[in-house]
């Protein structure tokens, strides 16, 4: 009986102890709110001054722009892409002024502020790298984890040729200004002879097949004379037989090969290259750029932490005062 007596009466005490901070809590409210009824006028010049103010920064202030780029990335360069864009964004976070004065940026506050690449993951691709019965595409499909956290793009980025570059400019900047990006991309005179014999690769291949396109149109015409003959004369055993039917796969796997090797070579004369005209467009307005709505709040918010201050120094003040 004593212990379940102690226990009520324990719990008296807290349900007590919690309606005592509540009641503080509500009588604070009303005085905050007594306060601010009492001082309605300070707080509207407050919100005046602090609108007045924001849109007065903002008023003549331009937006900061951004530029969205699809660029195909050639020779099988993708690491040395990725690696170029890393050491951008290094320098602009580190303000290296002499790296950007060299690429034609302003060098205290560079046009171009990051570069962000996203790989555009096409599965078309994934077959056409892979064959449809190859073991390593199997692995893929059946054993990769697909998780937020190591996406399919990122597991096969250098795989694809195409990405999606997200470009954060300042508010001066113009197409010109992503331009030079990826002229700093290309400009590598170390890669000029790898550029250039990759490029006489292209034209040799596309000859090549060129040629044994020609080779297979006169085999086939050779055939199908030496079969008008011989139909001409009954002879059902002619020594010249042929399956047409692979020759002409063959032929529409080439011409297919050759086709493609001709649409690369047109993206295919720098190292990266844009496959549209580069715009730049004003980047979406965030919530902590609108000084005009921001500054009211933050002027009456710091007259209430002062009041509330004085408030907390005269309550301690008449503490001292009883106590001694």
């Amino acid at each position: 009986m004593a212990q379940e007596h102690n226990d009520e009466v324990d719990l008296v005490y807290v349900i007590k102890k919690i309606k005592e901070i509540i009641k503080g809590w509500v009588v604070l409210l009303f005085k905050a709110i007594s306060f601010a009824l009492k001082f309605w006028f300070v707080i509207l010049a407050l919100i005046i001054i602090g609108f007045g103010l924001g849109y007065y920064q903002i008023k003549d202030s331009k937006p900061a722009r951004k530029a969205t780029v699809i660029a195909r990335v050639n020779y099988d360069l993708q690491p040395y892409v990725m690696t170029a864009l890393d050491l951008y964004n290094s320098k602009s976070a580190t303000k290296d002024s002499t790296f950007f004065t060299n690429l034609g940026f302003n060098r205290w506050n560079p046009q171009i502020k990051t570069v962000e690449a996203l790989p555009i993951v096409d599965f078309k691709d994934i077959l056409e790298e892979y064959q449809i019965n190859e073991r390593g595409l199997e692995m893929i499909v059946r054993y990769m984890e697909f998780d937020e956290e190591e996406s399919l793009t990122d597991v096969l980025e250098r795989k694809y040729n195409y990405f999606e570059f997200d470009f954060s400019l300042t508010s001066s900047a113009t197409p010109a200004d992503v331009e030079k990006f990826f002229d700093y991309i290309n400009n590598d005179p170390q890669l000029a002879p790898f550029k250039q014999e990759a490029l006489k690769n292209m034209d040799e291949q596309i000859a090549h097949n060129t040629t044994s396109l020609d080779l297979i149109d006169g085999v086939m015409r050779s055939y199908a004379i030496t079969k008008e003959g011989a139909a001409t004369t009954n002879n059902a055993n002619s020594p010249f037989d042929l399956n047409s039917l692979s020759l002409l796969e063959f032929k529409l796997i080439i011409q297919d090969r050759n086709e493609k090797l001709k649409n690369e070579k047109v993206l295919s004369d720098e190292i990266l290259k844009p496959v549209h005209e580069i715009r730049t467009r004003d980047a979406q307005g965030r919530f902590l750029q609108k000084k005009h709505i921001i500054y009211p709040f933050v002027l009456v918010f710091i007259f209430f932490l002062l009041a509330y201050i004085r408030y907390v120094y005269l309550y301690l003040r008449d503490v001292a005062r009883q106590n001694s």
